[in-house]
C-alpha cells in the first residue's frame, strides 16, 4: 500500500512538474512572439506592410468614374498637431503610376519640458486599389487607399532633466485620396513596432 501511495505521489508531483514547464514554455514563445512581430492588432500599419510593393514593382489601377484619376502628379503639404500642438509638418507626393513619396520634418514640443527636432524622416510606397473604404453604414468605393513606411530620426532635448538623446525608429503614412482628391491620412512613429504615436491630418492638393 506504502508503495502504491509513494508511486501516486511521485506521478501527482511529476504531472505539475510538466504543467509548470508547459507554461514557462508558453509564456516564453508568447514573448518571443510579441518581440518578433509587434503588435497583433490589424490595424496598425506595419501588419499589412504586405501592400507595399517592391521597388521599381507598380500597382495595377484601372481607375472608375468614383474614383481619383491619378493623371499628374498630386502634392500635399500639411502641418500636424496633437493636443493642440504642432508636430512637424507632412509633405506627401503621389505620382500619376500610383507610387507614393514623402516627409516629414520640422520641429515641435510635445510637452512644456521636451523639444524634438526632426533630422531625418522619409517614407515610400504605393496605392493599393484592392482596399476598399468601409464606414460606419457601408463601404465608400469613391475612395483610393494608400500606404507607405519609412525611418525617421530626432533629437530630442528634455530640459526637465538636461539631456539629449538620438531616437530612431519607424515611420508610416498612410490615407485615402477622396474623389475631390483630398487625402485624409495618418502618420504614425513608433520605436518598437509596438508602442506609437499617431497624428492625423486632412489635405487639399496643391496647385489645383
Amino acid at each position: 500500500m506504502f508503495q502504491i501511495q509513494k508511486r501516486n505521489l511521485q506521478l501527482h508531483i511529476s504531472i505539475r512538474f510538466c504543467a509548470l514547464i508547459a507554461c514557462i514554455v508558453l509564456a516564453f514563445f508568447l514573448s518571443v512572439s510579441s518581440f518578433l512581430f509587434g503588435s497583433s492588432d490589424s490595424s496598425m500599419p506595419w501588419n499589412e506592410e504586405y501592400r507595399i510593393l517592391p521597388a521599381g514593382q507598380k500597382p495595377i489601377y484601372i481607375p472608375s468614374e468614383q474614383r481619383p484619376q491619378l493623371n499628374e502628379i498630386l502634392r500635399y503639404r500639411t502641418s500636424l498637431e496633437k493636443n493642440s500642438r504642432p508636430c512637424g509638418s507632412v509633405n506627401v507626393v503621389i505620382y500619376p503610376d500610383g507610387i507614393v513619396k514623402g516627409l516629414w520634418n520640422g520641429e515641435y514640443e510635445p510637452t512644456d519640458d521636451i523639444h524634438c527636432n526632426i533630422l531625418a524622416a522619409s517614407f515610400a510606397g504605393n496605392i493599393d486599389p484592392s482596399k476598399a473604404f468601409i464606414g460606419k453604414d457601408a463601404r465608400d468605393s469613391s475612395r483610393l487607399y494608400f500606404i507607405t513606411n519609412g525611418t525617421y530620426c530626432l533629437l530630442e532635448r528634455d530640459s526637465s532633466i538636461g539631456r539629449n538623446r538620438n531616437i530612431n525608429g519607424y515611420i508610416y503614412v498612410r490615407g485615402w485620396i477622396c474623389s475631390d482628391y483630398t487625402v485624409i491620412g495618418e502618420l504614425i512613429v513608433t520605436e518598437d513596432l509596438k508602442n506609437s504615436e499617431t497624428y492625423y491630418w486632412v489635405a487639399g492638393p496643391d496647385d489645383r
